[in-house]
């Protein structure tokens, strides 16, 4: 699942991090220790279990350690240090404030019987596996089109598709707003976006 820390979203399954909504470049190795950080939180880990765990089996500079540090925290902007914590003599522990439940989707793609829900940011329409709105057809591409959520609205951008991208039965060619019903067509296949209701609390019987 998903985790956000001030403006940023881990996303394990994905191996993302996302700043607001730009991926920001991490080494694999980089990735693997802010992973075992944010698991193990807000509990330190030992310098000699990360080492354990980065490099099993193989000999290596105790620097090697504090470079992925350092680059995390460069990753991060975590100059002061708030984000990712030296237990000095010991280890390291990841402090920042964690919401690990994101908030509903509040908008989908439908496709036939498929609903495929949006996360806010940046969503990815086409073939690749990980895509976030996989469309399994030969007249998409790997990496057709992009749907954007934000607070002010939802955007698709066609990503130089082969077969190109369709709003209300226009082709688009830049970013594009997109409303409720909107009938969309990614290469010869037909989606629509939809608002998805808030889903009401549960009363209390009496």
């Amino acid at each position: 699942m998903p985790i956000r820390f001030g403006e940023f979203i881990l996303d394990t399954d994905r191996r993302e991090l996302l700043r607001n909504t730009i991926p920001v470049p991490l080494s694999p190795k980089v990735f693997q220790l802010l992973e075992m950080l944010v698991e193990r939180r807000p509990k330190a880990v030992a310098q000699q279990e990360l080492y354990d765990r980065l490099w099993p089996d193989t000999f290596v500079e105790k620097g090697n350690l504090h470079n992925l540090i350092y680059q995390l925290r460069e990753a991060l902007g975590d100059k002061d240090q708030t984000s990712i914590r030296t237990v000095y003599g010991f280890g390291f522990s990841f402090a920042a404030a964690v919401a690990e439940n994101p908030p509903p989707a509040s908008w989908q793609v439908v496709i036939g019987d498929q609903e495929f829900d949006l996360r806010e940011g940046e969503n990815i329409v086409g073939r690749e596996r990980n895509a976030a709105v996989r469309i399994d057809a030969s007249s998409i591409s790997r990496h057709h089109a992009r749907i954007v959520v934000t607070s002010d609205g939802v955007s698709v951008e066609d990503l130089g598709s082969k077969n190109g991208t369709m709003v209300e039965g226009r082709k688009i060619h830049a970013i594009h707003p997109l409303r409720d019903g909107d009938r969309i067509i990614f290469g010869t296949v037909a989606a629509a976006l939809r608002a998805v209701p808030s889903v009401p609390s549960t009363e209390t019987a009496r």
